[in-house]
């Protein structure tokens, strides 16, 4: 991931609610430290629990599948396979 594209793209983000300005503050602070990384998989998994919560609502994820999924994300898988799992496509 470029670290200098995304700081570039926080404004267009925030704009489109994709993150919150809270977020990206933590991302301008983070940029260019190990915890970039980090703040970008808590955000990955805010979006990816709303696919894992519906899922496991319906019955379609057990509540452990969701919560490992969502731990992936945080620890920076980002797949397709990943993404495809998380919302039940495959």
């Amino acid at each position: 991931m470029d670290q200098a594209r995304v700081i570039e793209q926080l404004d267009r983000m925030i704009a489109s609610g994709r993150i919150t300005p809270e977020e990206a503050d933590r991302l301008r602070v983070a940029a260019g430290t190990t915890e970039f990384h980090a703040v970008m998989g808590a955000i990955r998994a805010r979006h990816a629990q709303a696919h894992t919560d519906a899922a496991v609502a319906a019955g379609t994820m057990s509540a452990e599948d969701a919560a490992a999924a969502l731990e992936s994300v945080r620890q920076g898988d980002h797949s397709a396979d990943l993404r495809r799992r998380i919302r039940g496509v495959g």
